[in-house]
C-alpha cells in the first residue's frame, strides 16, 4: 500500500506546481487618473458649453492625463503614451474598465457593462466661419475619422462580448432627453497581434461621411463608449482592468473625400528610447568602466507621415547635459515620407534607425548625471498639429540601475504555489549594493499585503545560485501617487565583488510562503524577459518572452547613499488599529513609538479600499471617523509628508 499512497502523493503534487505559475495582471487601479481628478475638481474647472466650431481635431499628443476640457465633456478615459502598440501619433485616448477615479467600476464584473465614454463638446456643424461664413450643406463633404486598436499593450485582449462604439447626436425640438444614434461598432475577442495581421496595421482607420442634413445644426455631438466585460477566472485579468481600445487621431471636417481628410502632419509614433542598450538608467560609475558596450550603435525611431499625399520634412536629435547648451546635433537629410495609411512607419534609415556615434564623457567626474535627448522634426505648417514633433527622453546616471522605464502598465508575480521571483543585474566593476527599488501595484482584496523577504543571489550558471542576503519580513506599500517606488535600504550594505559574485553578476527579488500573486509594477514597454526568473518547483525557469514580455519594475539601489533619483525614507511601520474589525463607526490608531514627537495635524492618512480606491484622505486626528465606508477590508496609511516616514496597518469593518 505504500508504493500507491507515495505515487498518488507524487501526482497530487506535480498538478499543484503544473497550476503554480508566473502571472501577468492588468492594475484594478489608475492613480494617474484619480490624482488628475482630484486636482481638476479642486480647481473647479468648468467645461465651456458653448459649441465650438469645425474643424474638430484631437492626436492626443498633448498628454494630460485626461481629455482636454477644450474639446471633450466627461474625464473617464486615460490619455497616455504607454498603453498603444504602434500608434500613428504618440498618445492615445484609452477606454478601459476604469472609471473617472481610477478604480474600477462598481458593477464591473465577466458581463458585459458601461463603461467608459469619451463626449465632444457641443460643435457648429451647422456652419463654417472660415474663409467666410457659410452653412453647412452636403457638398461640404463632411467627414468624420479615427483610428482605433483592441488591446494595445495590455496583456488579453476585449473578450467577445465587449465592444467599443461610435454615436452621433443631433440636438431637436423640445428635447428633454438626449437621443444617441448608432454609427458604428465593433466587438472584441481579437488580440492585438490579430488585428495587425487582418488589418496590415496596428491600429485601423474609420472614415465616415456625413450626408444625413439632419446632424447639421449647433449643438451637435458626438461620442465613444465603450461596453467592457472582465475575463473569466481562467483569465490573468479576472476582476482587474481589461477592456482596452484605444483611440488616435479624432478628426472632424469639411472637404474631405474617399481617400481621408487632409492633415499635414508628420509625427512621431512612439516613445524616444533610451540610449543604453541593456538599461533605462544605471550609475554612471558603472557606465563609465565598460562605456563602449552599454551604449546603443543605432535608434529605433518611429515617425508617421498621418496626410494623405507625401511630405517632405526634416529630422535631426540633439544631446545636452542638465540645462545647459546641446552639445552634440545628428541631422537626418530631408527627406519626403509617403502616408502612413499607404506605407506605416518611416523606414529611411537615417531617421528611423538614426546612428549613436558618439559616448557619454567617462570622465566625467560627477556622480549624479542627467542628460537631455531631444528629437525633431521640422514644424508641421498649421500648429495644431505641432505638439508630436517633437520627443525627449531623459537619460538618469544616478544610484540605481533600471530595466522598466517606470511606468506601470500591467502587474507580475507568482501564483497558485509558494516560491520566489528573481531579476539579473550585471556590474562593470565591484561596487555597494545598499537596497531595492520596488513599485507595487494594489491588489483586488489587499492579498498582496502580506510579509514576504527580499533576497540578493548571486550567478550559477546564468540563473540565481545562492542566497547571499536576505531582508525578512517586507510588507508590501502601494500609494496613490503614479509608479511611486518604495526604498527599502539594506541595514548593512553589501558589497558585490568577484568572489562572492562571479562575473560580478546578482539578482535582486524575493521570496514568499503564500500563493497569491505579490503583483510588482510591471512595463510593457521594453522587454527584459531574459534577466527575469521565476522557481515554484525546486528550479529557476526563465520568463516568458511571448506572453510576458516587459520588464519589472524592480531596481536595486548601487553605489552612493542618497544621490539624485533616490531618497531614504525611514522604515515603513506597523500601526496598532482598535477596535479591529470596527462595527460603531469609530477607531483608535496608536501612533509608533518613533512617532510620539509629531502633532497628530502634521500626520495624513489615507485608507485604501480593497479594490485600491482611496476612500479617506484627511488630515489625522483621534478617532478616524469611518461610518461612511462599507464592510469590507481596507489598507490605513499614515503619512508625516515632512520627513517621509509612513506607518501602515489592515483594517477590517463590519
Amino acid at each position: 500500500m505504500t508504493k500507491p499512497i507515495f505515487a498518488i502523493l507524487i501526482l497530487i503534487l506535480v498538478s499543484i506546481t503544473a497550476l503554480a505559475q508566473e502571472m501577468l495582471t492588468m492594475p484594478a487601479y489608475n492613480p494617474a487618473v484619480a490624482r488628475q481628478h482630484q486636482l481638476k475638481r479642486a480647481s473647479a474647472v468648468s467645461t465651456s458649453t458653448e459649441a465650438i466650431t469645425l474643424p474638430f481635431y484631437d492626436d492626443f499628443s498633448e498628454i494630460t492625463v485626461l481629455p482636454s476640457p477644450l474639446r471633450w465633456a466627461d474625464s473617464s478615459v486615460f490619455i497616455n503614451t504607454d498603453y498603444a502598440k504602434f500608434p500613428p501619433s504618440i498618445g492615445v485616448a484609452t477606454l478601459d474598465a476604469l472609471d473617472k477615479l481610477g478604480s474600477l467600476y462598481t458593477n464591473a464584473g465577466p458581463n458585459p457593462f458601461d463603461a467608459d465614454n469619451l463626449t465632444s463638446l457641443p460643435i457648429r456643424l451647422d456652419s463654417v466661419f472660415s474663409p467666410s461664413l457659410n452653412a453647412i450643406t452636403p457638398a461640404d463633404s463632411v467627414f468624420f475619422s479615427f483610428y482605433y486598436q483592441p488591446q494595445g499593450r495590455s496583456i488579453s485582449p476585449p473578450t467577445n462580448v465587449s465592444s467599443l462604439i461610435l454615436e452621433f447626436y443631433s440636438p431637436v425640438a423640445n428635447d428633454t432627453v438626449h437621443k444617441w444614434d448608432l454609427i458604428w461598432t465593433t466587438d472584441g475577442g481579437v488580440s492585438v497581434d490579430a488585428f495587425a495581421s487582418a488589418n496590415g496595421s496596428y491600429f485601423k482607420q474609420v472614415l465616415i461621411p456625413i450626408t444625413d442634413t439632419s446632424y447639421f445644426k449647433k449643438g451637435f455631438r458626438f461620442r465613444f463608449r465603450n461596453i467592457a466585460a472582465l475575463a473569466g477566472n481562467s483569465q490573468a485579468d479576472w476582476r482587474s482592468n481589461g477592456s482596452h481600445w484605444n483611440i488616435d487621431i479624432v478628426n472632424l471636417a469639411t472637404g474631405g473625400s474617399k481617400k481621408g481628410i487632409r492633415i499635414e502632419d508628420v509625427a512621431f509614433g512612439d516613445q524616444a528610447p533610451s540610449m543604453l542598450v541593456n538599461y533605462e538608467a544605471m550609475p554612471f560609475r558603472q557606465y563609465a568602466k565598460n562605456f563602449t558596450d552599454e551604449m546603443k550603435d543605432t535608434l529605433d525611431i518611429k515617425i508617421a507621415n498621418l496626410d494623405t499625399i507625401a511630405q517632405s520634412r526634416t529630422y535631426k536629435y540633439s544631446i545636452s547635459k542638465n540645462s545647459l547648451a546641446p552639445f552634440k546635433e545628428y541631422n537626418g537629410s530631408p527627406y519626403t515620407v509617403n502616408p502612413f495609411l499607404t506605407d506605416g512607419y518611416l523606414t529611411y534609415a537615417p531617421w528611423a534607425r538614426p546612428a549613436v556615434n558618439f559616448f557619454f564623457d567617462p570622465t566625467t567626474i560627477e556622480k549624479n548625471l542627467v542628460f537631455h535627448i531631444t528629437h525633431s522634426l521640422s514644424p508641421d505648417p498649421e500648429s495644431k498639429y505641432r505638439s508630436n514633433d517633437t520627443i525627449r527622453f531623459t537619460q538618469v546616471f544616478s544610484n540605481y540601475y533600471a530595466y522598466d522605464n517606470g511606468t506601470s502598465e500591467a502587474g507580475i508575480g507568482i501564483n497558485g504555489a509558494a516560491g520566489s521571483y528573481a531579476v539579473q543585474f550585471k556590474l562593470n566593476l565591484a561596487d555597494t549594493l545598499r537596497g531595492m527599488q520596488i513599485y507595487f501595484n494594489p491588489v483586488i482584496g489587499g492579498s498582496n499585503q502580506k510579509a514576504v523577504d527580499l533576497k540578493v543571489w548571486n550567478d550559477s550558471n546564468g540563473k540565481p545560485g545562492r542566497i547571499v542576503k536576505t531582508l525578512g519580513g517586507v510588507t508590501p506599500i502601494y500609494t496613490s501617487k503614479l509608479n511611486e517606488f518604495n526604498s527599502y535600504w539594506f541595514d548593512t550594505p553589501m558589497i558585490v565583488e568577484p568572489a562572492e559574485f562571479p562575473g560580478l553578476i546578482f539578482y535582486i527579488g524575493w521570496s514568499q510562503s503564500f500563493v497569491d500573486n505579490l503583483n510588482v509594477g510591471f512595463d510593457r514597454y521594453k522587454d527584459s524577459h531574459t534577466r527575469r526568473f521565476f522557481n515554484v518547483n525546486g528550479y529557476w525557469e526563465m520568463s516568458s518572452d511571448t506572453s510576458n514580455y516587459g520588464s519589472l519594475m524592480f531596481r536595486p539601489i548601487v553605489g552612493p547613499v542618497d544621490p539624485l533619483g533616490v531618497e531614504k525614507p525611514l522604515a515603513v511601520e506597523h500601526l496598532s488599529i482598535q477596535p479591529n474589525p470596527v462595527t460603531d463607526g469609530n477607531l483608535i490608531i496608536r501612533l509608533p513609538e518613533s512617532w510620539t514627537d509629531n502633532s497628530n495635524n502634521e500626520i495624513d492618512i489615507n485608507i485604501i479600499s480593497a479594490t485600491g480606491s482611496r476612500v479617506l484622505s484627511e488630515t489625522f486626528n483621534n478617532p478616524v471617523n469611518v461610518s461612511t465606508l462599507a464592510p469590507g477590508f481596507y489598507m490605513v496609511i499614515l503619512s508625516d509628508e515632512n520627513n517621509g516616514r509612513k506607518a501602515t496597518g489592515k483594517l477590517i469593518i463590519r
